[in-house]
């Protein structure tokens, strides 16, 4: 069993973005990092397991059309967050709700775009910021080094191809647990 809490959740972002917008640091005129997918899911510890999910798509304030960059990346379209998707806040107290006061994991420190969001759209980060944790550092503790992979790809580090879609948060979340019943094999042996 893993260095982690007895239950805790997992989670991914996908927020909007241009070409070039990585590179630049989204200093692009009105690029911003609105939050367009929340993909998160419990896992029970002691078996690695997925016990439920979080899935929500959002329509972001200030550019609410998509980039085609974005939608090539994603395979999120326009069409998809016009239909189901709801407003950040809205999105924000269900995921809150949703976490409780368990561990919140992601690869990197997602919940700086969550806060970010909040700002946005002027409302109050509910989350105590202790509860968020970077889900490297378990990988880092075991000779992982994650500088070179992504939510996506942690698979990799163990000589495994991700089968999941990259930048879908659910999919990028999953791979994630996929990646820690690797390094727990990995430490079992």
């Amino acid at each position: 069993m893993l260095n982690l809490p007895k239950s805790f959740i997992l989670f991914d972002t996908e927020y909007t973005a241009w070409d070039g917008s990585q590179a630049r640091k989204w200093s692009g005129p009105n690029e911003h990092k609105e939050i367009v997918q929340i993909g998160a899911i419990k896992i029970e510890n002691e078996k690695l397991v997925e016990t439920e999910r979080y899935f929500v798509f959002i329509k972001p304030k200030l550019n609410p059309q998509l980039s085609d960059y974005f939608i090539s990346l994603t395979g999120i379209t326009q069409e998809i967050v016009d239909k189901n998707s709801v407003d950040f806040s809205s999105a924000l107290v269900k995921f809150k709700k949703w976490c409780g006061e368990l561990p919140v994991y992601s690869f990197g420190r997602d919940e700086e775009i969550i806060k970010e969001n909040c700002a946005l759209v002027e409302v109050s980060f509910p989350f105590l910021i202790s509860q968020f944790y970077d889900i490297q550092d378990i990988f880092k503790l075991n000779g992982v080094a994650t500088e070179r992979y992504a939510s996506g790809t942690i698979v990799e580090a163990f000589g495994k191809k991700p089968f999941r879609k990259g930048h879908d948060g659910l999919d990028d979340a999953r791979t994630i647990l996929d990646g820690l019943i690797e390094l727990d094999k990995k430490i079992t042996s």
